[in-house]
């Protein structure tokens, strides 16, 4: 949500323009097979009476791929909408809690659950972040993560952090609990959609051009934009990233005549609003609110608001659309 005076944040002419820089029933949030999990700490040297440590971990390898083959199979099951085989993933004893706390117990309630969230939601996506997976003894194992679920796709994505408990009966890994909770902490997953080549629609003042890309170590978006206008052009590079210190996600722009800016991005569903403040090459202040609106993965709007140079009011502009460019068929 944009508040109604400017917080200062990234900026400059081409900045702005910019960088296209930069319900117990509805049970139904999925979850995708799980990443690789952190690797565990090596154990102590074993005794000459000990058997040997490569077994033990030999045989968590194993687990570990059996815990992520049956996430894998509530997701498909999830996909197919099948209520039945969804609930056939959770012990007989099994519960889900949603983000609002709202409990159901046992597979039959869960299958009901289930068929009427099919029922009332004909369209829905989600996309799970695995974070963590651990195993608390032989038979039982805890996955963290957090999931984003879209209900058709003019609408807004919502955030939500799970734990998955996972009990072994029968040879067979099945979840005993899966539990939401609210997580409205930002995070840079939820701008990886932007990875990829964007233009800007014909048209439009300028010809605006980016292209988002992930580090080596996913921990940061990097972005190289062109902005060509009918006297000239400009170009730079961007970085996104999550500030350690506050948890927010900031933005840093660099133009190739000089100027620098640095932004802070707040996001509402699957909108952002980066507060900026930059200065120019000729060492001018410029600040503004930028709105990106997400219309779906591969569209979207940049627009640049209260905008200010030094202590002079600039006008709005107008939204940018940007479209996503795909590659040339083989």
């Amino acid at each position: 949500m944009r508040s109604g005076t400017a917080r200062r944040a990234v900026a400059s002419t081409a900045l702005l323009l910019l960088a296209t820089a930069g319900a117990a029933t509805a049970i139904g949030r999925p979850a995708a097979a799980p990443t690789e999990a952190e690797p565990q700490p090596a154990a102590p040297a074993p005794a000459a009476t000990q058997p040997a440590a490569p077994a033990a971990a030999d045989a968590r390898d194993a687990d570990r791929a059996a815990v992520r083959e049956a996430f894998a199979g509530f997701v498909k099951a999830f996909e197919s909408r099948d209520a039945k085989a969804l609930a056939g993933h959770w012990t007989a004893e099994g519960e889900y809690e949603n983000a609002e706390g709202v409990t159901v117990r046992g597979r039959e309630a869960l299958e009901k659950g289930f068929a009427t969230f099919f029922e009332r939601t004909p369209e829905v996506k989600a996309e799970v972040h695995p974070e963590a997976l651990r195993f608390l003894g032989r038979d039982s194992a805890i996955e963290d993560g957090t999931v984003d679920v879209r209900r058709g796709a003019a609408e807004p994505s919502t955030r939500a952090r799970y734990t998955a408990l996972f009990l072994r009966e029968d040879g067979k890994w099945l979840l005993a609990r899966l539990a939401e909770t609210t997580d409205d902490e930002p995070s840079l997953d939820d701008l990886a959609w932007l990875v990829g080549d964007w233009k800007s629609l014909a048209g439009q003042d300028a010809e605006i051009l980016t292209t988002y890309s992930k580090d080596e170590n996913g921990k940061f978006l990097k972005v190289r934009f062109t902005i060509k206008g009918k006297d000239r052009t400009l170009s730079g590079f961007q970085v996104l990233g999550k500030d350690p210190a506050t948890g927010a996600i900031r933005a840093w722009t660099f133009e190739a005549e000089g100027g620098i800016g640095e932004a802070v991005w707040a996001r509402d569903g699957d909108h952002w609003t980066a507060e900026a403040t930059g200065t120019l090459a000729d060492g001018r202040t410029l600040v503004a609110t930028n709105i990106l609106r997400r219309i779906n993965d591969d569209l979207f709007t940049w627009q640049s608001i209260d905008r200010m140079l030094d202590d002079e009011e600039l006008a709005d502009l107008p939204p940018v659309k940007v479209t996503r460019v795909k590659p040339a068929s083989k």
